[in-house]
């Protein structure tokens, strides 16, 4: 075996078991991987590949990519925890590979290998791609693409432009429009920075055939879903969940441009101490061209989603592999750098993994449902110890402090997936209710329910009215209803109501109700 080779598998391996590190020893609990994979199992149930659907009534949210992915997956493994974040783990570890290859690539095998400890050292990386949700497919196709389009138009190689155009449409698939206009946003900034804007150079690009080539792959199942659909689904996606995402703040997920900014930052530590030193050294090195697009591609992210009305932690995360890219080559660079400057970067971790841990420690605590097990957030001090570790050590080396500031973090990853989330996803309300719930039985909602449910109990949860409670409690058999306690006020006085179970949603205001007509 060869040495590129063996480093590749080396880098897909390590990647690989870092980003399914117990994926099927968590719950199917947020509202995102509940209803994307409750999605993907009604949609295999029926062998439906065009009508998305959740809890068997039409899902606008997404386009089907990562469906099938899953769909795949629960043929192969059966519905359940693990196989439905298969694939995104798996994507992950492809996620990470291209990032080194492109990094080898063009800079070398020291800038790959610390462009790959960048990557698996964010736990935020890593928890994406430990879900069942789109982005991680979404977030492999756009640096794919990208990074396509890098040797096509440097190396002149026309597969690589036309796999540029392939991705993106796999993109857009995955998550629509934003797939196709952020890369050529980044794209069209890249040739005006590099003076390539003659007709030759975008006779290169092939921009008719390989559109011809995007649209070839995305839609097709975007006219099916429109035929069959009477265009709801088509209208819904665009307006609601990209125009008025894009406009205006859904869900409460808002803020001023700067959270975007806390994101990235927060999500790329340990190393995000070093992105004033990171992209110093960029800036000056621009010219080489990975340094360049990588910078470009950053700047595009950062600023798109700081001006968007919805802001949301993953996002930004499509940038991550670029600013890998260029922290890799700060890392590779770190002996230009003075002491001083070092050990302020690592001071400042130091003092924010303590201000994280505190944090955490107060935000456990003073949730109701996991309160006991504030002590969790001590395990976290694991960061600003590995800070001080590697100050101590940056009088003798450069390299070493750098890994060990990583073995921490990733030490830290395999902890929380293994051990510290796994207490706290016990509590959760569906968890503690499932064991309650016999599943031949007919079970209803009231006005509202968390959506896990549907995911668990493998079947349709119809709506009840509340003229309905009294007679459908009347039944012989036994019956379940879900809502929330906001709701108990008014179903005072309903016969045969027994609250079986109150539990609050775990880093929500929601209380979760379980109610029957008997407790037996």
């Amino acid at each position: 075996m060869n040495r590129d080779l063996a480093a590749a598998l080396f880098v897909f391996i390590s990647s690989f078991i870092i980003f399914s590190a117990n994926i099927g020893g968590l719950s199917i609990y947020s509202l995102d991987e509940a209803k994307n994979a409750e999605c993907a199992r009604e949609m295999l149930e029926r062998a439906d590949l065009i009508v998305p659907t959740f809890n068997y009534q039409l899902r606008t949210d997404k386009p089907p990519l990562h469906y099938y992915f899953m769909m795949i997956s629960y043929s192969i493994f059966g519905v359940n925890e693990f196989s439905a974040r298969f694939f995104s783990s798996l994507f992950g570890a492809f996620t990470v590979l291209i990032t080194f290859l492109i990094s080898h690539r063009y800079l070398g095998y020291r800038v790959a290998f610390f462009s790959f400890i960048a990557l698996i050292s964010s736990l935020h990386f890593s928890i994406q791609f430990h879900m069942a949700v789109p982005d991680p497919f979404l977030i492999f196709w756009i640096n794919a693409a990208l990074f396509s389009f890098l040797i096509g138009f440097k190396e002149d190689k026309k597969l690589f432009i036309y796999l540029f155009y392939i991705f993106m449409g796999l993109g857009v698939l995955t998550k629509g429009p934003v797939a196709v206009v952020l890369p050529s946003g980044i794209i069209l900034l890249y040739l005006l920075f590099t003076g390539n804007t003659s007709i030759k150079t975008l006779k290169k690009l092939r921009i008719p055939s390989g559109l011809i080539v995007t649209a070839l792959v995305s839609l097709p199942w975007y006219i099916a879903v429109y035929i069959k659909t009477d265009g709801k689904w088509v209208y819904d996606f665009i307006f609601k969940h990209n125009i008025h995402r894009f406009s205006e703040p859904m869900e409460g997920h808002g803020g001023i441009f700067i959270v975007t900014l806390l994101f990235i930052f927060f999500g790329m530590l340990p190393f995000s101490v070093f992105i004033p030193q990171t992209l110093k050294l960029a800036w000056k090195n621009r010219k080489e061209s990975i340094i360049l697009l990588s910078l470009i591609i950053v700047g595009v992210y950062t600023i798109f989603f700081s001006i968007s009305g919805t802001k949301l932690p993953n996002y930004t995360v499509p940038l991550y592999p670029a600013l890998a890219i260029l922290t890799g080559y700060f890392l590779d660079n770190i002996f230009r750098f003075s002491n001083r400057s070092l050990y302020i970067s690592l001071s400042f971790y130091t003092i924010i993994g303590l201000i994280l841990t505190a944090g955490l420690f107060i935000g456990i605590r003073n949730e109701p449902e996991i309160s006991d097990l504030s002590y969790l957030s001590l395990y976290f001090l694991l960061l600003p110890l590995s800070g001080i570790l590697a100050i101590f050590m940056l009088r003798k080396s450069r390299i070493i402090p750098v890994l060990t500031v990583s073995a921490f973090s990733v030490f830290l990853g395999f902890l929380f997936f293994y051990y510290l989330f796994p207490k706290i996803d016990k509590r959760n309300p569906v968890y503690q209710m499932m064991p309650l719930i016999e599943k031949d039985r007919d079970i209803r909602y009231y006005k509202n329910f968390n959506p896990a449910f549907v995911f668990y109990l493998k079947k349709e949860i119809k709506p009840l009215k509340k003229d309905e409670i009294q007679g459908f409690l009347h039944s012989d058999e036994k019956v379940y209803i879900l809502t929330r306690k906001r709701y108990l006020n008014e179903l005072k006085g309903i016969k045969d109501l027994v609250i079986l179970k109150q539990v609050k949603d775990l880093f929500e205001r929601k209380i979760s109700v379980l109610i029957t007509n008997r407790k037996d």
